[in-house]
């Protein structure tokens, strides 16, 4: 019972103690805000618009991840690390794409000599050859002939027997059959290539050129380079490692530094306040005082949900918001991505 009323007399004196001191540190809160916006605005000598940003470079963070599947093979840059555009930040394992991109080219020679012999037609030996061969044929086709007729003049005086001039009228059958053989060769070597047969041989080198092109494809693809200049944020693999382009994180972080710039979300109310041209001044809770100031240079035409916040007392959070670049002065070096409050002078 004694502990009961003792737990209760504690009780009564500690919780309006701290609504006291919770109220006090409300109301100290209140005051810097409120003399954070009246430093800024004396400083910019206007009134000013309050906006939650972040720093980023002249571009926004570039995600790098790869887009096939294969194991990591080497890492050429490090995190800090300033690239200029084309240049390989990472390679992957590549000896399988480039055997297939070698056996696509072999396959496009072998195609494209196929067409260069059909449009230069057969060798001259080989027509000479396939001539020759005619002419024997003739040649032994009028012998037979000559055989023949002189086999029905004998049988018609019982001098050879009809199965004997059976066997000559089969053999007569056979080269006549090879003669017109050998003249259809012939002219077949003779003639010019058809049109139907150059455009499938044309047909052949497209699809062959085509194959090589998705293996040189594919073989770039095994290597990651800067699609701009920029310095590396941060790298994310280890040489070895499977990588995919489903991975959840990206391998390297690069962003075009050489020009900072600061993205604020300025709020619906406010949105129609701002205009290109404008002075801002940048502060955060990493340093006190301005740390940089700048100019408006970009409004972004669409509103969209407000995704950064300030963590201000009366901020409104349930709001869309307008997106704001600032170019921040040259001297000024600052992390990408140090979260900032941005104070945007009105006229």
């Amino acid at each position: 019972m004694k502990l009961f009323i003792s737990t209760i007399v504690v009780v009564l004196v500690c919780v309006p103690a701290l609504l006291v001191y919770e109220n006090q540190r409300q109301s100290q809160l209140s005051d810097n805000i409120r003399m954070d916006a009246t430093e800024v605005s004396r400083s910019l000598d206007t009134v000013v618009i309050r906006a939650a940003g972040r720093i980023e470079g002249r571009t926004e963070q570039i995600d790098l991840r790869a887009r096939i599947a294969e194991q990591i093979d080497q890492i050429h840059v490090t995190q800090g690390q300033w690239v200029e555009a084309g240049e390989v930040l990472l390679s992957l394992d590549s000896e399988l794409l480039l055997q297939e991109r070698n056996l696509a080219a072999a396959m496009l020679e072998m195609e494209e000599a196929k067409k260069e012999r059909l449009e230069n037609g057969y060798r001259p030996s080989e027509i000479e050859t396939a001539k020759q061969e005619y002419h024997a044929a003739v040649a032994r086709l009028e012998g037979a002939q000559k055989t023949y007729d002189r086999g029905v003049k004998l049988s018609e005086n019982n001098a050879i027997s009809w199965q004997t001039l059976d066997n000559m009228l089969v053999d007569l059958g056979s080269l006549r059959a090879t003669a017109a053989a050998a003249k259809s060769r012939l002219e077949t070597l003779e003639m010019p290539p058809r049109n139907d047969d150059m455009m499938a041989a044309m047909a052949s080198v497209r699809a062959a050129e085509s194959r090589l092109r998705i293996a040189q494809i594919n073989l770039d693809r095994s290597r990651i380079t800067a699609p701009s200049a920029g310095r590396i944020l941060s790298v994310d693999a280890e040489v070895g490692e499977m990588t995919a382009p489903t991975s959840a994180k990206p391998l390297i972080i690069m962003s075009d530094t050489s020009q900072l710039r600061a993205v604020a979300e300025v709020d619906e109310y406010d949105a129609l306040n701002v205009v290109v041209g404008q002075v801002c001044a940048i502060k955060s809770d990493a340093a006190e005082g301005i740390l940089a100031k700048g100019e408006v240079v970009e409004i972004e035409p669409l509103m969209n949900p407000k995704q950064m916040f300030g963590q201000w007392a009366g901020e409104r959070t349930d709001t869309y918001s307008r997106r704001v670049w600032i170019n921040l002065d040259d001297a000024v070096d600052l992390p990408v991505g140090l979260p900032v409050e941005i104070y945007i002078e009105t006229k």
